[in-house]
Parts: structure tokens; C-alpha cells; sequence
């Protein structure tokens, strides 16, 4: 039987390297957000496979969008993020009671040296769709997919997405199930 490329890169086997992402909190937030990425991947090919967008880079860099869409001449910029797990995921109070929450700043931090700023938070303009991941909440692999320019911003910096972002557990107003629908709608958005 082929070794798997880590087994070979760790020179363990894959049990001993799925025991030790048993044991560790950060290592399987890690794999789960690698996860929701490998599906969108293969949901976003399947599209590109079918014509329904012209081209797709999956980026693993820090400053970079998750993935890159080509389409009719332009590129748009997806971002994954897992919604937050057990009942600290979902909203408890208003309108938006039971809705999930995804948390919307990179995992490393920092500070601008030139203005002084963290740079933790997301920039209205370095993405241009959200993938909401649902996995933690309903454990299947299902997305919402938002148009940035329909997420909440920060009422100090209108600039910079809150940290947080209210996701109905299904489709709903400027929530789709499907990333052509936030892809075009990012499209109208932009003339």
C-alpha cells in the first residue's frame, strides 16, 4: 500500500498523526478549516468543470483570499470561515436569535508598522464573498455565501468587518446557498 505524503513528511502513520490531532484543540480547528476549504474547492471546480465560471486558484498565503474566481473577465475573492461551534456559535437574543455567528479576523495578528493599526481585522475590500461554513453547527459540509458589501462593518472603522457576522441556518435575504448567487450579485454590486 502507497504512504500518504505526510506519512512519509512525519515518518509516522496516518493513525499516529490522526491520535495526535485527536489530542490537540488547536490542531483540529486547524484541520477543520482546511477542510471546509478542500470542499469548497471541489464545489467551486465542479462549477468551473460545468462552465459556469472561467477559472479558480486555491491560495494557502497569508494576505491572500482563500480563492480566487475567475469570471467574465473578472476576478472575485472568496474567503471560508467556520461558523463557531456549540451554542456560543449562535446569537441568543432579537432578531437574529438562533442565527450562528462566524468570526471574521485572521488567525495571526499584527500591527501596521506605517499607521499603527492591527491588522488582525479584515478590510472591506480584501475579500469580495464570505463562505460560511456550517460544519460546526449542523456537522455537514454546507455553505452560505454572502456578497462582502451585505456583511456588517464596524460602527468606529465602517472600513473593517465586524468581528462577528449573524448567518442564518439556511438561505435567507442576502444569504445564498449557492456561490454564483454572491459571485453576481458582487458583479452588480461593483458597476
Amino acid at each position: 500500500m502507497t504512504k500518504h505524503p505526510l506519512e512519509e513528511k512525519f515518518n509516522a502513520t496516518a493513525k499516529d498523526i490522526l491520535d495526535a490531532i485527536e489530542k490537540g484543540f488547536r490542531s483540529q480547528v486547524d484541520v477543520k478549516g482546511k477542510l471546509a476549504e478542500l470542499f469548497l474547492h471541489r464545489r467551486l471546480e465542479r462549477l468551473r468543470e460545468a462552465g459556469k465560471i472561467d477559472s479558480l486558484v486555491w491560495n494557502d498565503k497569508d494576505d491572500k483570499p482563500d480563492f480566487e474566481v475567475g469570471l467574465g473577465g473578472r476576478t472575485v475573492r472568496i474567503e471560508c470561515k467556520n461558523v463557531r461551534s456549540n451554542e456560543e456559535g449562535r446569537f441568543r437574543k432579537g432578531e437574529k436569535a438562533g442565527w450562528f455567528k462566524v468570526e471574521i479576523q485572521k488567525t495571526r495578528g499584527g500591527t501596521d508598522r506605517a499607521t499603527g493599526k492591527q491588522t488582525r481585522s479584515y478590510r472591506t475590500d480584501q475579500f469580495d464573498v464570505l463562505a460560511a461554513c456550517l460544519f460546526n453547527q449542523t456537522h455537514a459540509w454546507d455553505y452560505l455565501f454572502s456578497a462582502v458589501s451585505d456583511l456588517e462593518t464596524r460602527p468606529e472603522s465602517r472600513d473593517l468587518l465586524a468581528v462577528f457576522q449573524a448567518v442564518p441556518p439556511t438561505a435567507k435575504g442576502n444569504w445564498f446557498p449557492e456561490p454564483i448567487a454572491a459571485i453576481e450579485r458582487v458583479g452588480r454590486r461593483r458597476r
